[in-house]
């Protein structure tokens, strides 16, 4: 019997785009990382539904793409909080 795996959506401001190659781009990276299961649009925002707990490389692949974005890394505070990582404990990793 498949074990269940905790899921969570994160609501995250949505980024503004300065050609269509970089709107394709953002949402290629997003879909690529494996621990998030699904994006949906609500309105100007985007809502994900990850995995719990996220692995390291998803973790970190979504901090970079959020900061490439500019966007509020704040939504991320809980998955850091779950990463035994130092890494994921510095303040400036989910602020801004």
């Amino acid at each position: 019997m498949p074990t269940e795996v905790a899921k969570s959506t994160l609501l995250i401001s949505g980024p503004r785009f300065y050609s269509q190659a970089d709107e394709d781009h953002f949402f290629a990276w997003l879909q690529s990382i494996p621990e998030i299961e699904k994006v949906t649009g609500v309105v100007r925002d985007l809502e994900l539904t990850v995995r719990r707990p996220m692995d390291k490389e998803s973790l970190r692949d979504l901090i970079a793409l959020m900061r490439r974005y500019n966007l509020d890394r704040g939504p991320l505070r809980p998955l850091c909080a779950e990463q035994t990582d130092e890494y994921f404990r510095n303040s400036w990793m989910v602020s801004g």
